[in-house]
């Protein structure tokens, strides 16, 4: 394997081989797909074990308990290096990007600043509110797959009300310069949203510290969790901006149903709506204890000698290469140009027992730490003997 770029002192190496076998469906597929979901590993499988095991025997004490809940928030908010104030526990990215562009009260003249990499689910949620009279202004991409911060600032003026992009892209795996944006964005009061769904689990660095206003992302890729349990966090000393678009029993101060005055939640409860999704939020907790166990200073470490493996080999075979090469600039998602078919390669790959995916036209793999370089092996195997 590549050498790390950085050494991690007073870490402990996690067992790679070990962890692989805690994940059944890499006994039987090499699969390079995180990017669309993730495989589950067994504690996932115990975990709902466990949560249904608490329904049948103890009738649910604690799976429908709401300390349980909370120890889910914290759990997240201490492997992410987030405050726990400014964290609701949302179904996805997508219902997070709804509750921000409909919470901040938009109105006709204001503008939304975007990137053309930018997935559709930070995307649609944007674009609904042209019908309002909010213009969506969207930055394109540059011919090396780039979308640097000073591109995003020749369209902010003084009208911007959001900035929403993704720390890492879902298509070419562009890792965006957060730090640079938020820089560009100095003297504005405009909101900074970032997409987190191919960052978070993945790379090291402290969402809480990436500068963003607020950050929505959902369980179900690297934090190997769920679908349907995410997260949103917003800045605590930002919360009151935002007004809920719906109400239930969590978003207010009191359970009072017949309280004269209805006063908002201070913290980021004011965006659980009604009984949340206890199971995937049972698993989300059991995972993020156990992505903090290993660190994810390891994980990012692991996953950039994998992929920084991937380029080589992709070299080595003349394969083109769409994702910017220093690590600073990509995560763990790369996308090829095998110059043919993506979709019958995709195909010819998945006959093989071998999951990769197609964007944008092109064939894309995304690697976990649970990976190793003998998929990586397998899966140029099977595309370049594949071509014509």
């Amino acid at each position: 394997m590549t050498a790390a770029v950085k050494s991690l002192p007073n870490m402990v190496e996690p067992d790679w081989a070990a962890l692989r076998r805690e994940f059944p469906t890499l006994a039987r597929w090499t699969h390079l797909d995180l990017a669309r979901k993730a495989v589950l590993p067994r504690w996932v499988e115990a975990a709902t074990q466990e949560w249904f095991a608490d329904v049948y025997e103890n009738a649910g004490q604690e799976a429908f308990s709401m300390d349980r809940f909370e120890d889910a928030r914290a759990a997240l908010a201490r492997l992410l290096g987030l405050d726990p104030a400014g964290l609701a526990m949302v179904k996805n990215t997508s219902e997070g990007a709804n509750i921000i562009a409909r919470g901040l009260k938009l109105r006709r003249g204001d503008n939304v600043v975007i990137g053309e990499a930018e997935h559709e689910n930070n995307t649609f949620p944007w674009r609904y509110l042209e019908r309002d009279g909010i213009e969506v202004r969207i930055v394109p991409m540059r011919p090396d797959g780039r979308l640097p911060p000073e591109d995003y600032a020749k369209l902010i003026d003084r009208d911007t009300r959001v900035v929403s992009v993704a720390w890492v892209a879902y298509g070419n795996g562009y890792r965006a310069d957060i730090a640079g944006l938020r820089a560009c964005m100095a003297g504005s009061d405009a909101w900074m949203v970032v997409d987190a769904m191919h960052g978070a689990g993945v790379l090291a660095q402290p969402l809480g510290e990436l500068g963003a206003d607020a950050v929505i992302c959902g369980g179900h890729k690297a934090l190997l969790a769920l679908a349907g349990a995410g997260f949103l966090h917003v800045r605590p000393d930002r919360i009151a901006e935002l007004e809920p678009p719906y109400a239930a029993k969590f978003s207010f101060t009191s359970n009072d149903r017949f309280r004269p005055e209805l006063q908002l939640a201070a913290d980021a409860h004011r965006f659980e709506y009604g009984n949340p999704n206890f199971l995937g939020c049972w698993v989300l907790r059991r995972s993020a204890e156990k992505l903090h166990s290993m660190g994810l200073a390891a994980i990012e470490n692991r996953v950039r000698d994998l992929t920084t493996t991937a380029l080589q080999l992709a070299d080595e075979r003349g394969i083109a290469v769409r994702t910017p090469r220093a690590w600073q600039d990509r995560a763990g998602i790369i996308s090829f140009d095998l110059r043919q078919d993506a979709d019958a390669m995709v195909a010819r790959l998945k006959a093989e027992r071998v999951i990769a995916s197609v964007k944008d036209g092109f064939v894309r793999i995304a690697c976990h730490f649970y990976n190793d370089e003998s998929d990586l092996h397998r899966f140029f195997e099977v595309a370049c003997g594949s071509r014509a």
